[in-house]
């Protein structure tokens, strides 16, 4: 591994510098008018030299930082292999703790979840990306990566341009459309610049993080990840991997191939599971975070004696596979050690990513399914490279779920565009079998535990954010079981609208619904007057929940000719709280997806949660309410020494913490001490909202 000269650095940036100068000094000459158009543009390619940029600089970083740490620039794997075991053994663990102290100094918190924090970012609109944060994140990484820690570099790079993306389009007030767009543009960016495959990068985003293949989306992440691979690869060369000539042999090797799909959905959803559980006994440690770190740097440490070929992000050993250059043997034992020793890095609080240590899994899978089939059908069947290939997709499409986006990854990271009809049924055979044992992907199962679906598109992702009880209407006209059928008359002919009215009885127990179809039926029986009431004309219709989401809600109006339905608590028996029609349905989408600029919360008198009596509320253009997760320097105070009226001008509604077992407090109490991951309902300005998250 030889350092790129600074001169070659430095004449990019001259270059980098130049361009941006030409492009801004040509938004003078142009019409107000097209001007923001032409802005948007810019920043679009100004995304992609910056990812690229970060790219290089990364990787620079990470080669100086080795020839420190080992006195050497040679690839990870070869610095591994000349240390005695013991150096082996400890070097990773050294550099976890590092790592896990440039956090605790640098951030004076935990590490966030990576790919979870933009996908709540892109989609959900619930966290802030912090610059200052991902660049520690970054620095973090890029020790342990340099130690030998099995983990990727793709995730902390793709945090840093997703930061400035974030970062960009808030100080600029973008709307949250492009605003979306432009840190999927930073995420593409930072993923080409790794890689070197902008289409994949593209997908990445589109299938990954923002579920839309809509044009206005693709354009501006192919522009940024094509900038981004173009900066990149005139520094750092072509293909990322060195990939022989490979072919299919034969129509018969797809049997084999399909099999290796099998292999790869069940090897992926075993690494996840690994993974999960690995971060789930070391969270159960009583032990501060560098401690954890240091005993799963010692843990890959262990491994690497026997595998060193778990060090660092597995691109080395790739290249090592696809070029035939390790035994079945080997390859057997590299893919269970790497499994374990990345769950290991990643459980034990390393930050980084997972991408190319799934490749890794990928090409140790797939070579020893072809060195199998090619000992058993040696005239039939391709080299075992080829196997290595197409298994680094179907791993990847079985952790991601993401099959087209894994099937172009690789062809762009090898250059080998003759393996397509392998690749292809590889990957849709392990994203499907994997997606059909469970559900959730690598970046989205942390999120689901939360509570949180983020398979669902944008728009039903939105409705389920709203429940019945924030859209419901209070004041639903009701009327006694024992009231007599004239008088039911009498309520209608007085009614505002409405063609239904709700039977509640004693303790606002539910009854039914009577129609007023059903009501004029009644009264054309004159024989009936003196003898029908109100509870013989109610009939039993579906209901809902306050907590039920309105996404939901639609479903069962599919089913029934009335437009609203009743709302009844989740008590026993339930009580009668309110309605939901067809019209707060559309008005929650129209707020909600269509993005309107009304603004409008739902509060109860008294702060009582449970009250039945609630209001809709016209907050002024410039103010807004969300909820936010308290910021890592405020952990461990309390509101009363916060003192967030003054300091910030806000307005606390409410305290969710952390911990799931906890209820909610309204209003919050102002001597609890606040804790990682607890999450603030505030009221108040947009800026004075964006102050404190950045606090």
């Amino acid at each position: 591994m030889s350092i790129e000269k600074p001169t070659d650095t430095s004449r990019l940036l001259d270059s980098v510098k130049a361009l941006l100068s030409r492009l801004f000094g040509l938004l003078r000459h142009l019409e107000p008018s097209r001007r923001a158009e032409a802005s948007y543009g810019i920043l679009i390619v100004t995304m992609g030299l910056l990812g690229g940029l970060i790219g290089l600089l990364y990787r620079l970083g990470l080669q100086l930082f080795q020839l420190v740490y080992f006195a050497s620039s040679e690839d990870i794997l070869v610095i591994a292999g000349s240390l005695s075991w013991q150096r082996r053994l400890v070097a990773p663990a050294a550099g976890a703790l590092i790592a896990a102290l440039i956090i605790k100094y640098g951030l004076k918190s935990a590490t966030g979840e990576g790919m979870s924090e933009i996908l709540e970012a892109v989609v959900l609109k619930e966290q802030m990306l912090r610059v200052r944060r991902a660049l520690w994140k970054g620095l973090s990484a890029l020790v342990a990566i340099g130690s030998g820690g099995s983990i990727g570099r793709e995730g902390p790079m793709v945090q840093i341009t997703a930061a400035a993306a974030g970062r960009i389009a808030e100080l600029l007030r973008m709307s949250v459309e492009r605003r979306r767009i432009l840190i999927g543009c930073g995420v593409a960016a930072g993923m080409a610049a790794v890689y070197h495959a902008p289409i994949g990068a593209a997908l990445f985003v589109m299938e990954v993080i923002i579920g839309n293949f809509a044009l206005d989306v693709f354009g501006p992440l192919v522009i940024s990840s094509v900038v981004a691979t173009i900066v990149s690869r005139g520094v750092a060369g072509g293909a990322m991997y060195e990939v022989p000539a490979l072919k299919l042999v034969s129509a018969w090797e797809f049997i084999p191939y399909v099999a290796l799909g099998i292999a790869c959905a069940l090897v992926g959803r075993l690494f996840i599971e690994v993974l999960n559980g690995t971060g789930w006994l070391f969270h159960r440690m009583p032990l501060p975070p560098w401690a954890r770190a240091t005993i799963g740097g010692l843990g890959v440490g262990a491994i690497s004696i026997w595998v060193p070929h778990v060090w660092g992000n597995g691109a080395e050993g790739v290249n090592l596979t696809l070029q035939g250059l390790l035994p079945w043997q080997l390859l057997l034992w590299a893919l269970g050690g790497k499994l374990l020793a990345t769950a290991l890095s990643i459980g034990s609080g390393s930050s980084g990513g997972v991408f190319t240590p799934t490749l890794f899994l990928g090409a140790t899978l797939g070579g020893v399914v072809g060195e199998a089939a090619h000992h058993l059908w040696p005239g039939i069947t391709a080299l075992p490279a080829a196997y290595a290939l197409v298994g680094m997709s179907g791993v990847l499409a079985a952790v991601t779920h993401a099959p087209i986006m894994s099937t172009l990854m690789v062809f762009e990271m090898s250059l080998n565009y003759n393996l397509i009809l392998p690749v292809l049924i590889c990957s849709g055979v392990g994203a499907l079998l994997s997606r059909a044992i469970k559900r959730e992907s690598i970046y989205t199962e942390r999120l689901r535990r939360r509570g949180v679906d983020i398979d669902l598109a944008i728009e039903e992702t939105a409705l389920q954010s709203i429940h019945c009880e924030d859209v419901m209407w209070a004041g639903a006209p009701t009327v006694k079981p024992q009231t007599p059928l004239r008088t039911l008359l009498d309520k209608f002919l007085h009614m505002r609208g409405g063609e239904s009215i709700h039977v509640v009885g004693e303790d606002s127990r539910y009854v039914g619904l009577i129609d007023v179809h059903d009501l004029v039926a009644a009264t054309e029986q004159k024989e009936l007057d003196n003898v029908l009431i109100a509870e013989d004309l109610a009939r039993k219709v579906p209901f809902v929940r306050p907590s039920d989401p309105v996404a939901s809600v639609t479903e069962k109006f599919w089913f029934q000719e009335h437009g609203e339905l009743p709302v009844l608590s989740e008590e026993d028996p339930p009580r009668f709280l309110g309605v939901i029609t067809r019209r707060d349905v559309l008005r929650a989408f129209d707020r909600e997806v269509l993005q309107r600029k009304l603004l409008t919360v739902r509060y109860a008198p008294g702060g009582s949660a449970s009250s039945n009596r609630r209001s809709l509320v016209q907050l002024p253009a410039e103010f807004a309410i969300e909820e936010m997760r308290v910021p890592e320097s405020l952990v461990g105070q309390t509101l009363s020494e916060l003192d967030l009226p003054r300091k910030f001008m806000l307005t606390v509604l409410a305290l969710k913490p952390s911990d799931t077992t906890k209820t909610e407090m309204i209003p919050p109490p102002a001597n609890v001490a606040l804790s990682e991951g607890d999450r603030l309902v505030l009221v108040g300005k947009q800026q004075d909202l964006v102050r404190f998250a950045r606090a």
